[in-house]
């Protein structure tokens, strides 16, 4: 019965691991806040692999905060959005000392 849970646990993992949470119609994604109680580091100077079409725009990595720790998300290429651009993401201090992430979305022009 066990190996049949983990099988299924894993199965699970699998299928939700290409998962993306994309925002609708151009507004940002409205998910969990994130909270940190400790700026993110500098960010990471990355070199973009050539992209998989000319017309790829690169959405640049970003840190997050897990696990009591930032955590680098690497960049990565997406196809344009007619009538969009990107917002990158970002991380805002508050006046309690706190930082908040603020989630990069694609934007409406």
């Amino acid at each position: 019965m066990k190996r049949i849970l983990l099988a299924a646990a894993l199965a699970g993992c699998v299928a939700l691991s290409g998962c993306i949470v994309a925002p609708v119609h151009g507004r940002p994604y409205a998910g969990p806040v994130v909270w940190a109680p400790v700026a993110p580091p500098p960010l990471r100077v990355e070199t973009p692999p050539p992209p998989p079409h000319r017309d790829y725009l690169w959405i640049p990595g970003y840190w997050h905060w897990e696990t009591n720790q930032h955590r680098w998300v690497d960049g990565h290429w997406e196809a344009p959005r007619e009538h969009q651009h990107w917002e990158p993401h970002r991380w805002d201090r508050d006046e309690g000392g706190r930082w908040r992430l603020r989630e990069g979305y694609w934007r409406r022009d």
